[in-house]
């Protein structure tokens, strides 16, 4: 399989454009806002292709997501699953390697955790 160059921006929009008839207009604002913090670190970590993305790169962008967001760990689950679901797209239109999705690592919360919410 060989990749198909992809900067984060239009993977957004080509994303959204999929989504459109299958999610309700709220989910899809959801998904927009959650993932213009990924574009928006793209540009700040300078990366112009997704084919290069890695595991690693994910682990930082959570991180750096924690962090600039102040996200409590209900929030950052709702954020990094939102990420692997884009990331899994960007893996059915060959925009970034195979299996990346399984990488985007997301924080176990329990019942009690999510009713804080």
């Amino acid at each position: 399989m060989s990749l198909e160059p992809i900067d984060a921006e239009s993977a957004l929009e080509l994303y959204l454009a999929d989504k459109e008839n299958e999610l309700s207009e709220a989910s899809l604002k959801g998904h927009k806002y959650r993932l213009g913090h990924f574009v928006r670190w793209c540009d700040e970590q300078e990366i112009e292709n997704l084919n290069t993305l890695t595991g690693r790169q994910l682990h930082r962008y959570r991180l750096w997501r924690r962090e600039d967001g102040d996200l409590n760990k209900v929030s950052e689950k709702t954020q990094m699953d939102t990420l692997r679901v884009f990331i899994r797209w960007l893996e059915s239109i060959d925009g970034v390697e195979q299996d990346l999705s399984q990488k985007v690592l997301s924080p176990s919360i329990t019942p009690d955790e999510t009713s804080e919410t």
